[in-house]
């Protein structure tokens, strides 16, 4: 396995368990509360980086790509205070069920295929695929410090890393 994938794979299996862990102990309605007005709620923050695995880390890594989530959750999005979003069981379930295709697919990347230039700009100073594959699951760990902080702030326990 090189090393960039590894690496890569490593931090994407982290977040995989991170995200689940987040979520232990809090309900469906928990998830649709908002601190305040200029603070998305937890749902909407998981699915929009749902979202990105579902659709960018999917296509990136070989498979079938869904966009279904892009409408809601999409980057430049906005929470929708009156949209009916999916439950956060349902959307756990979508996360574990294409995390494995995507980890497995991180550590069968070629070097030379990580090496070509990335069909979509990131806010990172690296174009090529490696680039945006590290700005994607980056990505992830930024919101799931987010969802962290919003665990904490319903009154749970802190996340478990375990």
């Amino acid at each position: 396995m090189a090393s960039t994938a590894a690496a890569l794979k490593a931090q994407f299996d982290l977040q995989t368990r991170l995200f689940n862990n987040i979520f232990e102990g809090i309900n469906d309605e928990e998830t649709n509360t908002r601190n305040n007005d200029h603070v998305n709620h937890m749902k909407w923050i998981a699915g929009h980086i749902l979202n990105t695995r579902v659709d960018g880390l999917t296509r990136m890594t070989g498979g079938q790509p869904d966009t279904s989530y892009g409408t809601l959750f999409g980057r430049g999005v906005a929470l929708d205070p009156a949209a009916t979003y999916p439950s956060i069981d349902d959307m756990m379930s979508r996360w574990n069920s294409v995390a494995p295709a995507i980890s497995e697919g991180l550590i069968h990347i070629p070097e030379e295929v990580l090496d070509s230039k990335a069909p979509a700009g990131a806010p990172i100073a690296d174009d090529t695929m490696r680039g945006l594959l590290a700005f994607l699951v980056s990505h992830e760990g930024y919101h799931i410090g987010q969802l962290s902080i919003l665990r904490k702030l319903a009154g749970k326990s802190a996340m478990s890393y375990k």
